[in-house]
């Protein structure tokens, strides 16, 4: 690689420095630094709308705002949020927004975050410890370029009513404006591919960069399935890229390195692509929950790279980064309020009370205006480091299905195949969609109704569900299938009666429009003694 590559990543560990002894001194008085970073938000925004609401100005401590705040969802936030989209100013904070996030909602559709210059500032609270961890003890990282996901093509530049911008452009956008541009001088793909005019293109112009690069050391994606379908295009494209990377033909020349690929491997990718690119270290990726199953793919591709686990980080705000030699992702303490519900009784308790084996779930409040906000997903403590919590991901408490971040949930399902069956006109006794991993990952929708109306309806469900944000972009990366309609029959006491064998009491089950649970291929679709369990 460059001197001048090489020097900005030792640059950015030097930079990320700070932020990782802030972050070493929190792990060891965690109470502390969430109480100050709770009252510095509240008084930051205390003359807000919200904040005049709830007495920001007047809270003392954190029992003095659990008491007066209610735990909310984005859905009871929608009033407020239309109206910073609208452009009004003051409404959840007092910093002006940058730039609003699309994301999912729980009942709805489209749901946008505003990001504030202080949500940034608490995102890089937490990524730039994680970074200075990975260059630290991976030295080899700082030797070799890296690869940050890039906002697919598709979203095209666009505003709210109130002339917001809406969405950021990659990764690095989660970093502090001088860090960004030093990151930038180690990326082997530019985040110009951004601009491609198609899924296919940007997939084609991202491996040509990544094959001019064999100095490539860092791979960082979310979802595992974003690289195997990376990997697809390679295997699918390999000897077109060699051709344009040895004639240059997109503006990308690499002669010499193209024959010296075509010499080793001739026309086809090898399975081990760790060959490709000798100096890969580490792929950043997705592996906890329903990742888990679509790792697998990567472990064959790359068998010899070392995979680390994201942390938990979400459009709303980021909870846990993984750090070598954690047995799980730590606490952001430096980033955001963290509270952790009971699931069992909704009791909320700070980062530092939480038992070991405890699941919990988990509720933000940021700097961007989420005060008390649910994130409906649920963390398993899993030990502690100094005094902080080690927190696995162990799913949602709405009962989502997201096998690779679509975040479909029952109440998303219902509106949708309310829709679809309105539009096709189905009359359909039984009607529930289910996540399917074979061939590839996609939804079944189990109904009860002939076999052409049961696609017809699944088709229209499909159609219907491209209006959620995170489905319509798996669906376009090509991450998700398109819904394969299944005629079932006697879906209702099927239903039932595997429930009951799971332990529900019988009288009170009710099929829903959306289950997470795995298997009920076997149960629809197998022999008869094949039983999901």
């Amino acid at each position: 690689m460059s001197g001048l590559a090489m020097l900005a990543n030792v640059l950015t560990a030097a930079g990320a420095a700070p932020a990782r002894a802030r972050f070493a001194a929190a792990l060891r008085d965690p109470a502390g630094t969430q109480r100050a970073l709770l009252m510095r938000t509240l008084r930051a925004n205390a003359d807000t709308a919200y904040g005049r609401l709830h007495g920001f100005a007047s809270i003392r401590d954190e029992r003095e705002y659990a008491a007066r705040v209610p735990l909310v969802a984005f859905d009871q936030l929608d009033g407020w949020m239309s109206r910073v989209a609208a452009g009004e100013s003051n409404v959840l904070t007092r910093d002006a927004v940058r730039f609003m996030e699309p994301t999912g909602g729980s009942s709805g559709f489209l749901k946008l975050i505003p990001y504030t210059a202080a949500l940034q500032s608490e995102f890089s609270a937490a990524v730039m410890p994680w970074l200075f961890d990975l260059l630290t003890r991976r030295p080899a990282l700082v030797r070799g370029r890296a690869y940050w996901a890039i906002t697919p093509p598709g979203r095209r530049p666009a505003q709210t009513a109130g002339g917001i911008p809406v969405g950021m452009q990659d990764d690095a956008d989660y970093f502090p404006a001088p860090l960004r541009a030093l990151l930038r001088r180690g990326l082997a793909v530019p985040s110009s591919v951004a601009a491609a005019p198609d899924i296919a293109t940007c997939r084609y112009l991202t491996l040509l960069a990544l094959l001019a690069t064999p100095d490539l050391a860092l791979l960082s994606v979310w979802s595992p399935s974003f690289l195997t379908l990376l990997v697809d295009t390679l295997d699918e494209q390999f000897d077109a890229l060699l051709y344009d990377l040895e004639r240059g033909t997109m503006s990308v020349a690499r002669p010499d390195l193209a024959r010296q690929l075509r010499m080793r491997f001739g026309r086809r990718a090898p399975q081990d692509l760790g060959l490709v690119w000798e100096r890969l270290a580490l792929i950043s990726c997705w592996t906890e929950g329903h990742a888990a199953r679509a790792l697998q793919g990567v472990r064959e591709r790359f068998p010899n790279v070392e995979i680390q686990g994201k942390g938990l980080l979400a459009t709303e705000g980021v909870v846990s980064i993984p750090m070598f030699g954690a047995d799980a992702p730590v606490a952001a303490l430096t980033s955001h309020y963290l509270e952790f519900l009971d699931p069992s009784d909704g009791r909320a308790f700070p980062a530092h009370a939480l038992d070991v084996g405890g699941t919990y779930e988990v509720a933000l409040t940021t700097g961007g205006g989420l005060y008390r906000y649910r994130l409906r997903d649920l963390v398993r403590v899993e030990g502690m480091l100094h005094r902080a919590p080690l927190l696995s991901f162990q799913g949602r408490a709405d009962r989502a299905s997201d096998i690779a971040g679509e975040k479909l949930t029952a109440a998303l399902v219902e509106r949708a195949l309310d829709a679809a069956t309105r539009s096709t006109r189905t009359t359909a006794p039984f009607a529930m969609l289910a996540p399917s991993w074979m061939p590839s990952p996609h939804y079944r929708l189990y109904v009860e109704a002939p076999e052409w109306d049961a696609q017809r309806l699944a088709d229209a469900l499909d159609h219907e569900l491209h209006a959620a944000h995170h489905y319509q972009l798996c669906r376009s990366l090509g991450q998700l299938g398109p819904v394969r309609g299944v005629s079932v029959l006697g879906g209702n006491s099927t239903y039932e009666q595997v429930c009951a064998e799971r332990g529900q009491r019988a009288g009170a089950i009710k099929p829903p429009a959306l289950d997470a649970a795995p298997g009920w291929e076997c149960v629809f679709e197998c022999a008869p003694e094949q039983v999901l369990r």
